[in-house]
């Protein structure tokens, strides 16, 4: 390798002197965010920089020159010392401080070592953890607000916002994509099925659909099929005339879909519609025109028809439970709403959307940290929008602190994996509750009730029901209505 020509030799950078030295050591200290103080081995505090004095609130006048004990016998001042601790067996100490106001400093003692491995100073680190909380919180809600703003759907924000849908969340692609498709198909009178489990949002996009239409400001009308009892869905959607049948009303009675007129209707569950129903809503989508119960004379209606179902109608028509030529009617325009495990987006921005929302509504201020987020993403939520909806209820009001923690969102989900709460309606009636005076068909009608009870919170319909307890859906009807269950208290899809 040969030599360098002359004058290209390099630069070396001399060391700077003791000046210099002094003078960067101040500045890094200075530009510390947190709290640094030299103490001496004998205890006495040296030096510490403007950061130390603005999280401990005291003045570098009060302490420069003075010894740990002095400043500990001092008035507000903690008794635990961290640097007392180095002193007194040379090893790292760490302690936490109550600060002015409740906060918390965390202070943290480093012994140095000179070259002849004597104690040559104390290094202490000082950091306001309230502060840091605070600070996180904050990051923590732009980290939200900044994943909320984002949206792919040119418009989507205003045009939500215009219609009332401001929270309305779509950030996965597959969300993306039904928005925009919705956005198309808004002004165009085509029947619409919407499919997807349970809770993920399937009355939230058939709202949307009528928001965004040019019936917007004409009535949305929403019929939970599967809550209606047999004997009477077609009286409730179709209405009927004076003396149709017996009780019927002298006036008679315009049904759902006369309700709906001009605007949407918003078919929910349609697979529990009895097959006699079925052939009466075809004749409806084919023609426009309504015959009431007991009636002769046709209606002309103008009303878009959206469906919804949790279920696979194809399956139900190979059964047999379900009119091929509805479902192809229904199906003009089909839209699949993934479940939220198959949305990691979406179901971080709802997370974040769902805190806001409810700490508006319930006047506290709760914030979730980034922990709690990951830990609920981990979680199946079988229930999707809903079931984490209802999960951060719980969470924004029975938390005691401002932020949301993983602790607190393990607790919630332990108390629900194990049974939910003791008022659930679920589970065997306790059998001292009232004495032993109870007979056993108060308490056999008390499970009964209970469980009932606890099946229209699980399940979508009196027809599910029957399915699941192995009665007949008119059974079922039956108890509910002896034990006052409503049909309402059935959840319904959004």
């Amino acid at each position: 390798m040969s030599a360098p020509e002359p004058g290209l030799l390099p630069c070396m950078p001399q060391p700077p002197n003791e000046r210099s030295r002094q003078s960067l050591l101040d500045a890094v200290m200075n530009a510390s965010y947190d709290g640094i103080c030299l103490v001496s081995p004998e205890g006495t505090f040296l030096e510490m920089n403007g950061a130390f004095e603005r999280i401990t609130g005291l003045r570098r006048e009060d302490w420069i020159g003075r010894t740990i004990g002095e400043m500990r016998t001092s008035p507000g001042m903690a008794r635990n010392s961290a640097a007392l601790e180095v002193l007194r067996g040379s090893y790292p100490a760490t302690t936490l401080v109550n600060l002015r106001d409740g906060e918390l400093m965390l202070v943290t003692a480093s012994p140095h070592f000179g070259e002849s491995e004597e104690l040559e100073s104390i290094i202490l680190n000082v950091r306001n953890i309230t502060e840091l909380n605070h600070l996180k919180r904050n990051l923590e809600k732009r980290r939200g607000d900044s994943l909320l703003a984002e949206n792919e759907v040119p418009g989507l924000r205003d045009r939500l916002a215009k219609v009332g849908l401001g929270e309305f969340v779509a950030q996965s692609s597959a969300m993306v994509e039904i928005v925009s498709t919705v956005m198309q198909i808004a002004d165009f009178d085509l029947t619409v099925l919407i499919e997807g489990e349970t809770g993920v949002g399937k009355g939230v996009m058939a709202s949307l659909l009528h928001r965004l239409s040019r019936r917007s400001d004409k009535p949305f009308i929403e019929v939970n099929c599967g809550a209606i009892p047999e004997s009477l869905i077609e009286s409730e959607l179709f209405g009927y005339e004076p003396g149709a049948f017996t009780g019927a009303s002298r006036e008679g009675k315009r049904g759902y879909f006369e309700a709906a007129n001009g605007g949407t209707i918003f078919l929910d569950e349609i697979g529990e519609l009895p097959k006699g129903s079925q052939a009466k809503l075809l004749k409806i989508l084919d023609d426009r025109m309504l015959v009431r119960v007991g009636g002769t004379h046709a209606r002309h209606l103008d009303v878009r028809v959206v469906a919804a179902t949790n279920r696979h109608l194809r399956d139900l028509v190979l059964q047999g439970q379900f009119r091929a030529d509805l479902l192809y009617r229904l199906e003009t325009i089909p839209i699949v709403i993934p479940p939220l495990r198959e949305r990691p987006r979406d179901l971080k921005a709802l997370i974040y959307t769902f805190v806001r929302t409810l700490s508006q509504e319930f006047r506290c201020d709760r914030e979730i940290s980034s922990e709690a987020v990951g830990h609920l993403m981990s979680y199946p939520l079988p229930g999707n929008a809903r079931e984490l909806k209802n999960l951060l209820v719980r969470l924004v009001l029975t938390c005691q602190e401002r932020e949301i923690d993983v602790g607190h969102v393990a607790a919630v989900l332990r108390r629900q994996n194990a049974g939910g709460d003791a008022d659930d309606g679920a589970g065997v009636p306790d059998l001292d509750a009232d004495g032993p005076s109870r007979s056993m068909r108060d308490r056999i009608e008390e499970f009964e009730r209970r469980l009932l009870a606890e099946c229209t919170r699980r399940y979508r319909s009196t027809y599910e029901v029957a399915e699941h307890l192995g009665l007949n859906q008119s059974s079922v009807v039956r108890k509910m209505k002896k034990y006052g269950i409503r049909p309402h208290a059935f959840q319904r899809d959004g």
